[in-house]
C-alpha cells in the first residue's frame, strides 16, 4: 500500500514540475510577443504606416501598409534588441517562397547515404537595383517544431502570393 503512495506522490510531483514548467514558458512567450508587438505599433506609427496585413513569426513581425506599398520587418535580436527593415514595395523586382535544404548523412560510417532536408523556409525579396536580397525567415528546425513547418510554409506561401501582386503592379506602372 505505501509503495501505491509513494508512486502517486511521485506522478503527482512531476505532474506539478511539468505544468509549472509550460506554464513559465507560456508567459515567457506571451511577454515577448507583447514587447515584440509594442516596438513594431510603435515603429508603424513614426513611419505613418497603417497596416492592411501582419503576421506574428517566432521572433518577428512583417506589416504590410498597402496603400503606401511598404514593408516593415522588426526581429527581436536579444532580449531589449532589435532589427527592423522597411521595404519600399516600388523597389522589389521578385518576391519569392524558398526552402532551403542541407545534405544530411543518413547512412552508417560504412556506407554513407545523403538526404536533402529543409533547413529554412524563407520569404526571398530580390530588388530593382540589384542590392543584396533581404530574406524573411519563417521555419528554421532549430526554433520551430518539425509539425508547424506545414503551417508556417502555407503561410509564407500566402506572403509570396500577396506581396508578388503587389510587386507586379508596381512594375506594371513604372514601365
Amino acid at each position: 500500500m505505501s509503495t501505491l503512495i509513494v508512486a502517486a506522490i511521485l506522478i503527482s510531483v512531476i505532474t506539478g514540475i511539468c505544468l509549472v514548467l509550460v506554464s513559465m514558458n507560456n508567459k515567457h512567450r506571451k511577454k515577448t510577443a507583447s514587447g515584440l508587438l509594442n516596438h513594431f505599433s510603435k515603429l508603424g506609427t513614426e513611419n505613418k504606416l497603417s497596416f492592411s496585413s501582419q503576421e506574428i513569426l517566432e521572433n518577428c513581425i512583417i506589416g504590410l501598409d498597402g496603400i503606401q506599398r511598404k514593408l516593415l520587418i522588426l526581429k527581436k535580436i536579444d532580449k531589449d534588441e532589435y532589427d527592423s527593415i522597411l521595404l519600399d514595395l516600388n523597389e522589389v523586382k521578385k518576391c519569392s517562397k524558398k526552402n532551403i535544404y542541407t545534405r544530411v548523412n543518413i547512412g552508417t560510417s560504412k556506407k554513407e547515404r545523403f538526404e536533402n532536408q529543409i533547413n529554412k523556409i524563407v520569404l526571398d525579396f530580390d530588388f530593382i537595383d540589384n542590392r543584396q536580397p533581404v530574406q524573411i525567415l519563417f521555419y528554421e528546425p532549430i526554433t520551430n517544431h518539425i509539425f508547424a513547418m506545414s503551417e508556417l510554409e502555407q503561410k509564407a506561401k500566402k506572403w509570396e502570393t500577396i506581396l508578388s501582386q503587389i510587386t507586379n503592379t508596381g512594375l506594371k506602372k513604372t514601365a
